[in-house]
C-alpha cells in the first residue's frame, strides 16, 4: 500500500497546516512567556541557571569538543544537507508527494521557532559562552527541533515504505543525534535545558502537523516490508 495513496490537495494542506501552527505558536509562546515572565515559575528559572552555572564552571575540553561536534552538526548547512540527502533518495525512487514531508516539517519548525523566539525573547544564559553565538534570542532551542525533524522524519519514511530494519536504525541514530545535541547546546552555554525541552516538543510537533497533513499511513505490517533485491531475483529466474 503507497503510504500517500490518500494525500490531499495542495490547497487543503496548506489550510490544515495554517491551523496547527497557528495553534502550536500560540502554546508556545504561551509556555514561554509563562516561563519567563510569571512569579510561579521563578523557581524555574533559578534552576535553570543553576544548571547552566553547574556545567560552566567544570568544562573539560574533551566534553566541549564533543559537545561543538553535535552542536555544529544542528547547524544550518549540515540540516539542510541532510534534507537535501532526503529529499534526493526520494526524488531517484520517484516518490514525489514524499519528497515534501521532511521540507514541510522544517519549514514549519523553522517559521514557528522565529515567532516564538522574537515573541517571547528570552535572554541566553548568564554564563560564558564556547563558539558563534547565533543572534536569535535562547527560547526554544532551533537546534534540537531540526536535528529531531531532519533525523527522525528520515526514520518516519523509511518506515511508512516499508524499510523497517533501516528504520530501526535511522531512529536510534535520530535519538541519540537529538539527544547530544540537547546537551551540547547547554553545554556550550547557549541555552537553557528548559530551551532544549520545548526546543524537542517543537520538533515533535513540526513533524507531527507535516504527518497529518499529508495524511501519511503509517499502520504498516512488518509482512508488508518490500522485498529484497536477492528475492526479487530468485523471483525472476
Amino acid at each position: 500500500m503507497d503510504p500517500l495513496a490518500d494525500v490531499p490537495s495542495a490547497r487543503e494542506i496548506a489550510r490544515n497546516v495554517a491551523m496547527r501552527w497557528v495553534a502550536l505558536a500560540a502554546t508556545l509562546a504561551i509556555v514561554g512567556l509563562v516561563l519567563t515572565s510569571t512569579s510561579p515559575a521563578a523557581n524555574a528559572r533559578r534552576w535553570d541557571a543553576s544548571v547552566n552555572s553547574w556545567l560552566a564552571e567544570d568544562r573539560s575540553q574533551q566534553f566541549v569538543i564533543v559537545a561543538k561536534w553535535f552542536s555544529g552538526m544542528a547547524d544550518t548547512r549540515p540540516i539542510l544537507g541532510m534534507m537535501a540527502l532526503v529529499t534526493i533518495v526520494l526524488a531517484l525512487c520517484r516518490q514525489w508527494w514524499a519528497m515534501l514531508l521532511v521540507p514541510l516539517a522544517m519549514l514549519i519548525e523553522i517559521t514557528t521557532f522565529l515567532a516564538v523566539n522574537y515573541v517571547v525573547g528570552r535572554p541566553r544564559p548568564d554564563v560564558s559562552k564556547i563558539g558563534p553565538i547565533p543572534g536569535t534570542y535562547s527560547f526554544p532551542s532551533g537546534h534540537v527541533a531540526a536535528t529531531f525533524v531532519c533525523w527522525f522524519g528520515a526514520a518516519l519514511l523509511l518506515y511508512a515504505f516499508g524499510r523497517f530494519f533501516l528504520s530501526r536504525i535511522v531512529s536510534a541514530l535520530a535519538a541519540l543525534a537529538t539527544v547530544m545535541t540537547g546537551w551540547g547546546r547547554v553545554y556550550l552555554g547557549m541555552h537553557h535545558t528548559l530551551d532544549v525541552v520545548v526546543g524537542l516538543l517543537m520538533g515533535v510537533a513540526a513533524l507531527t502537523i507535516a504527518t497529518r497533513s499529508m495524511h501519511l499511513h503509517l499502520d504498516r505490517d512488518e509482512d508488508d516490508a518490500p522485498p529484497s533485491g536477492s528475492s526479487l531475483i530468485a523471483q525472476s529466474i
